[in-house]
């Protein structure tokens, strides 16, 4: 039965897949540890009470749990070449919404499983908006170890990775942990992450990292990181690209599912004249709506700030009349400091010995 299940996952298109037991270790007590730091950031809901204690075991989401089968999905990792007058978007929110994707992938499994095990099977599907540690059971199944960067790293495949679970009733022999630590002395993430942000324990505070500071951050972005943001406009990659496991990956997705739904390199100006409906249209069933319209066209206007190109100014100025949103409006008046050329004086050459 355990072998019929992994060949369903591997013809449905996931790239492993692993069984673990839903008491195994999880790190329980590291993640109450980055919470009480505070490194969530404004995620309030990952340190809910309500939702807090329900991450400490899968049982605590289907009591009747006895076997966490851990699935990973692939999306490639690519580095855009992008102009002074492009943004860029990380490469998971170029394909689909994997939380429709991956998950509807991961109910046909669960009818392989049910026609396998019938009537008495109870099962239920998780992503990452369920308080599950899904990185840290993906190890106990064995599919990787957690690298420094947070991120589960695959032998084979590296981190570029969508996680899932399915919790059943049924016990199926767990699989071995994976147990080796494929970083060893490697530094390159550390190095690579624009606002350090990366901790030493293989976490990440939230209140430095770009990709949390673009996408779930709804206030204003601080001053401090706006130029290391560059033209990212949803997402970093950074630490990813960085990676050699990633540059050996073997991530191969068939030409329908492979294939970016939306431009990596949107134009700045045509992103930020969208309306909202126009936004929400254009990226229809696309990560890129997590951000929100406000939070996009905030991010637009201070990667537009950082273009060093004046030719944004007119089109900055005009939407400095009409902004209602205070978060958007003080991105506008930042990039527009930027790129005046009397608000940067330039040194008078008369003047230099």
């Amino acid at each position: 039965m355990k072998n019929e299940i992994k060949a369903e996952a591997y013809h449905l298109g996931f790239i492993d897949i692993g069984f673990t037991t839903p008491d195994v270790d999880v790190n329980y007590a590291q993640f109450l540890e980055w919470t009480e730091k505070g490194c969530q950031a404004g995620m309030q809901y990952l340190a809910r009470n309500n939702t807090l204690s329900v991450r400490q075991s899968a049982k605590n989401l289907l009591p009747e749990c006895e076997t966490v089968i851990c699935l990973a999905y692939p999306y490639p990792l690519i580095a855009p070449t992008a102009t002074e007058d492009q943004g860029r978007i990380a490469s998971y929110a170029l394909l689909q919404d994997y939380h429709i994707t991956v998950s509807e992938l991961a109910n046909k499994l669960v009818k392989k499983i049910s026609q396998l095990l019938g009537d008495q099977l109870l099962a239920q599907v998780h992503l990452d908006t369920s308080p599950i540690l899904e990185k840290s059971y993906a190890r106990q199944a064995g599919l990787g170890w957690i690298g420094r960067n947070s991120l589960l790293i695959h032998p084979k495949y590296g981190s570029g990775l969508f996680l899932c679970e399915i919790l059943i009733n049924i016990s199926i022999e767990p699989d071995s942990p994976f147990t080796t630590d494929g970083c060893q002395n490697c530094l390159r993430c550390l190095n690579a992450c624009p606002t350090k942000a990366i901790l030493p324990n293989r976490s990440i505070d939230a209140r430095r990292c770009l990709s949390y500071l673009t996408i779930e951050n709804r206030g204003e972005i601080p001053k401090e990181f706006r130029q290391a943001m560059g033209n990212r406009i949803f997402g970093c990659d950074q630490c990813q690209l960085a990676c050699p496991y990633n540059k050996q990956s073997k991530t191969s997705l068939n030409a329908e599912s492979g294939q970016p739904t939306i431009n990596p390199t949107p134009e700045l100006d045509d992103s930020f004249a969208m309306t909202e409906e126009e936004f929400h249209s254009h990226y229809k069933q696309n990560p890129v709506l997590r951000a929100k319209y406000t939070g996009f066209r905030r991010n637009l206007a201070i990667a537009m700030g950082n273009s060093e190109n004046p030719d944004f100014l007119p089109l900055l100025h005009q939407a400095q009349n009409t902004e209602p949103n205070p978060i958007v409006a003080e991105a506008i008046a930042w990039a527009i400091n930027n790129l005046e050329p009397s608000a940067n004086p330039q040194p008078d050459p008369s003047f230099m010995a």
